[in-house]
């Protein structure tokens, strides 16, 4: 059995192209997007104070047990 649908390559989408922008849009997105730079150390600095690192380790439990299907 063959399918008369044709498969679609995945391609990045282009803004250009791709969407209904203006070119204000595009070069606004462009240098709003240089802008927001950050460094991996600001992101980790970030993360530390928000406390994502001082999880609480979940304890393992291992139960010896037989299991039959």
């Amino acid at each position: 059995m063959t399918s008369s649908v044709k498969k679609e390559e995945n391609r990045d989408l282009d803004l250009e192209n791709d969407l209904l922008l203006s070119s204000k849009d595009v070069e606004f997105m462009r240098k709003a997007s240089s802008q927001n730079v950050r460094t991996l150390e600001s992101y980790l600095d970030f993360l530390e104070d928000i406390d994502a690192f001082g999880s609480k380790k979940v304890k393992s439990e291992f139960y010896e047990a037989e299991f039959e299907l």
